[in-house]
């Protein structure tokens, strides 16, 4: 019996001392600091009054607070600075970024945040307009943004289009009737209609030009395994409790 003891007690120890090796490693691994970069790009992420707001920054101030996550910084940066910095330096992590099949091995994805639907639009007042394909959309008075993904494709389509420095200039012009129909996203036209005092129920998705990709959050492929679960597994969370999907309605008010 004394023999079972010792080997028992032998048992009993090195399972508290797995237990505290283990938990070290944990809490070694969760004080590694972690470095967040975000586009300029509302709604999903954006500074106003020096407060960095937008559906993607709930999300991570979500995942933050309930993994326990140390943060070095939270940085706004061009596209390609912060896109070049989450590539170079592990525990990075950026918003919001399109998957696409040439970056899905440079980093570990978590999401989607959204999807990423991009429509030519019109006021839910014009029952005139009628766009059931692209060449459809030809008969009416465009207005997009110069050198974007959406303006590159309706042009290698044939479009004329009504071109501005930026969407809110798109926007206010197609509630002013100078132009017919205008490129965006549904969170992003949101977005611009409560900034200029306008409701998003004023307008009506005309013709879905793109909605095959979705927005994540990476993260810098070497970053510590341990934090890249902790994000998966607060994200996951986030999903299931229902408040992403809430999260997403609020944006879209």
């Amino acid at each position: 019996m004394k023999r079972v003891g010792i080997i028992n007690g032998s048992r009993i120890r090195y399972m508290w001392i797995t237990i505290m090796a283990l938990g070290l490693v944990v809490n070694i691994t969760y004080a590694q600091e972690i470095t967040i970069w975000a586009e300029n790009y509302p709604p999903y992420g954006y500074e106003e009054n020096g407060e960095l707001l937008g559906l993607s920054t709930d999300i991570v101030r979500y995942i933050i607070e309930d993994a326990g996550l140390q943060v070095r910084s939270w940085k706004i940066a061009s596209w390609k600075r912060a896109l070049e910095e989450t590539r170079n330096t592990p525990n990075s992590v950026l918003y919001t970024v399109v998957r696409k099949p040439d970056r899905e091995d440079l980093f570990h994805w978590i999401g989607p945040v959204s999807d990423r639907n991009v429509y030519l639009y019109k006021l839910k007042s014009r029952t005139d307009i009628r766009v059931k394909t692209l060449e459809d959309a030809k008969k009416y008075i465009v207005g997009s943004v110069p050198d974007t993904a959406a303006t590159q494709y309706l042009e290698s389509a044939g479009f004329e289009l009504e071109k501005v420095p930026h969407y809110q200039l798109n926007v206010l012009k197609l509630l002013e009737g100078r132009v017919d129909l205008v490129v965006g996203t549904d969170y992003g036209l949101a977005y611009i209609a409560k900034k200029i005092g306008a409701s998003y129920s004023e307008f009506e998705a005309a013709f879905l030009l793109d909605g095959s990709k979705q927005y994540y959050i990476v993260l810098n492929k070497d970053s510590s395994p341990a934090i890249v679960k902790a994000f998966q597994n607060s994200f996951r969370k986030f999903q299931e409790s229902g408040e992403l999907e809430k999260i997403r309605k609020q944006y879209l008010q």
